[in-house]
């Protein structure tokens, strides 16, 4: 089950997000950490679990019925990934709802770690999601998202969630990203590839112009396409 997947899971996706945290924990004295699309929040608990009041982490949802925090603290009590004595360190955890592909409810520079597993390829909006993700981001910060343009349990037609035309003709999303500096694809040890964002302006240039929910399709298949026309000309 997707909203159930833990640690492990989410580090052959995104890489060794234990150690990114550790790195950031011998600069400063706490790591403030967004997890994008948290569901039942296993990787939150478990983050929190190992590094206790060295990190503040908030987890996003679209609705409350993906998983509230009542919900996170009952499904880690029900699987043994904490116990009662344990609950009350996970209270200072924070969940949050809405729209990942709209503007995202924090400051400029706020958030030191961004992750998101598997949950941007249901976002309408998703260039403007790396957009935020890079505002958001303080001066050393980082984050990991799972690719999102790409999805092969989809009929071939509708494989490609996330499409770039400029005068008719389609960019392939890893050329385009390439003209900027803090935005690219990384190959992880697993052999999965991920984007990796760093702060800064990210401005992509670009119009959202149609979208394409395939669950609207058939009920069994899951992804939004995304469909861009650029908007500004790139050097």
């Amino acid at each position: 089950m997707v909203k159930t997947r833990g640690l492990k899971e989410a580090e052959k996706k995104l890489g060794d997000l234990k150690t990114i945290i550790s790195k950031m924990l011998k600069k400063k004295k706490k790591v403030k950490i967004f997890e994008s699309g948290c569901g039942y929040g296993k990787v939150m608990i478990e983050l929190k679990k190992k590094f206790g009041n060295r990190i503040d982490i908030i987890g996003m949802n679209f609705k409350k019925i993906h998983g509230d925090k009542n919900k996170v603290i009952s499904f880690a009590l029900e699987e043994g990934i904490i116990n009662k004595d344990e609950v009350n360190q996970m209270q200072s955890m924070k969940l949050i709802f809405g729209d990942a592909g709209k503007k995202l409810p924090f400051k400029t520079s706020s958030i030191d770690l961004v992750y998101s597993q598997v949950s941007s390829y249901l976002y309408e909006d998703k260039m403007h999601f790396f957009e935020e993700v890079a505002r958001i981001l303080s001066k050393d910060g980082i984050a990991r998202i799972t690719s999102a343009h790409h999805k092969e349990n989809l009929p071939e037609e509708f494989q490609q969630l996330l499409r770039i035309y400029d005068n008719g003709k389609e960019i392939p999303f890893e050329k385009f990203i390439s003209k900027f500096k803090n935005i690219k694809m990384i190959e992880l040890p697993s052999g999965k590839k991920a984007i990796e964002i760093k702060s800064g302006k990210l401005n992509f240039g670009l119009k959202l112009k149609s979208t394409i929910n395939t669950n609207h399709l058939w009920k069994e298949w899951f992804g939004i396409v995304s469909i861009y026309f650029v908007t500004k000309k790139l050097k």
